[in-house]
C-alpha cells in the first residue's frame, strides 16, 4: 500500500511550484481525490503552519494520467490578520488539470453546534470486509447498508490505515482525498446505475478537526440531474456523530453509448 503521507509529499522545483514525489498508478486514470489533497498540501507548503484549511473551491479541466507526476502552482492572493487565500493550478504535460482556490484561518474560538446528526446506520466491525477500490493507497471504505440494486454506495464509513501525523493540514488533505469516492445519485428516483460519472467541480468545507485514523461516515445526497450534469452534496462525521466537513460537486452524468 501507498501511504497518504508519501502521496501527498511534494518535491520544490521553484517559488511556490512543486512536484509530486510519489507516483500512484492506477489503472491509467488520475483519481480526482488525489489531486484535491496534494493541490491542498501544496497551498499549505506556502501557509504559516498556525493557519489551517477552511474550505476549498476547485473546476476539474482536463482528466489526467496516474503514471507522469503532477506540477502544482501557487499564487499568494492574500495574508490577512485572520485568513489566508491561495490560489492553486494543477499542471501535467503543459496542461491544466484543475484549479482550485483553498482559504486558511487562524484557529479561534466561537459558537460550536451543528444542524444534522448522523444517520443510524451500522457501525464498523473489527475487521470489516472493505470495499474494493480501484485505487492503491491505504484508504479503506466500509459499505454499511450493501445494496446490489445500487452502482456504489451513497454512504460510507472510511478511514487510512496507516497512521498519520497529528497535523491539522495533512488530516484535511486526508478528508480531501476521500472526498470524491462515491456520489449521490444512486437513490433518485430513475438514475441510472450504468451511467458515466466524472467530476466537474468540487467544494470542501471543514468544520471541526479530526483523526482520519478513525471511522468517519460519508453520507451523500443526490439533488438534480439534468442537461447532462448532476449534483449532490453531503457530510463527513466521526464515529461520534460530530459533523466534522461538508462536501458538494456537480459531475457530468452521461448514459453510457448504446
Amino acid at each position: 500500500m501507498t501511504a497518504l503521507v508519501d502521496i501527498v509529499k511534494l518535491d520544490t522545483i521553484g517559488e511556490d511550484r512543486f512536484v509530486t514525489a510519489t507516483i500512484v498508478t492506477n489503472g491509467g486514470f488520475l483519481y480526482g481525490g488525489q489531486l484535491l489533497a496534494q493541490g491542498l498540501m501544496a497551498a499549505c507548503t506556502t501557509v504559516d503552519a498556525a493557519r489551517v484549511p477552511h474550505s476549498l473551491h476547485c473546476y476539474y479541466i482536463a482528466s489526467g494520467k496516474s503514471t507522469e507526476p503532477v506540477e502544482f502552482a501557487v499564487q499568494r492572493d492574500r495574508d490577512g490578520r485572520s485568513y489566508s487565500a491561495r490560489s492553486i493550478a494543477a499542471i501535467q504535460d503543459g496542461r491544466v488539470l484543475m484549479n482550485m482556490l483553498a482559504s486558511f484561518q487562524v484557529p479561534e474560538e466561537g459558537f460550536d453546534v451543528q444542524g444534522a446528526t448522523i444517520p443510524n446506520v451500522a457501525q464498523p466491525p473489527a475487521e470489516p470486509a472493505l470495499y474494493p477500490l480501484p485505487t492503491s493507497p491505504d484508504a479503506q471504505l466500509w459499505d454499511p447498508e450493501p445494496d446490489a440494486a445500487l452502482a456504489q454506495p451513497t454512504r460510507a464509513w472510511c478511514r487510512f490505515a496507516q497512521a498519520l501525523p497529528d497535523d491539522p493540514a495533512l488530516q484535511a488533505c486526508a478528508l480531501a482525498y476521500m472526498s470524491d469516492f462515491f456520489n449521490g445519485f444512486g437513490r433518485l428516483p430513475g438514475y441510472p446505475q450504468k451511467s458515466g460519472v466524472s467530476s466537474l467541480d468540487h467544494a470542501m468545507w471543514f468544520y471541526r478537526q479530526t483523526n482520519m485514523n478513525d471511522w468517519h461516515l460519508m453520507d451523500w445526497t443526490g439533488h438534480s440531474i439534468a442537461g447532462g450534469r448532476g449534483h449532490y452534496s453531503g457530510q463527513f462525521y466521526d464515529a461520534a456523530g460530530v459533523m466534522v466537513a461538508g462536501v458538494a460537486q456537480e459531475a457530468l452524468v452521461r448514459r453510457p453509448p448504446a
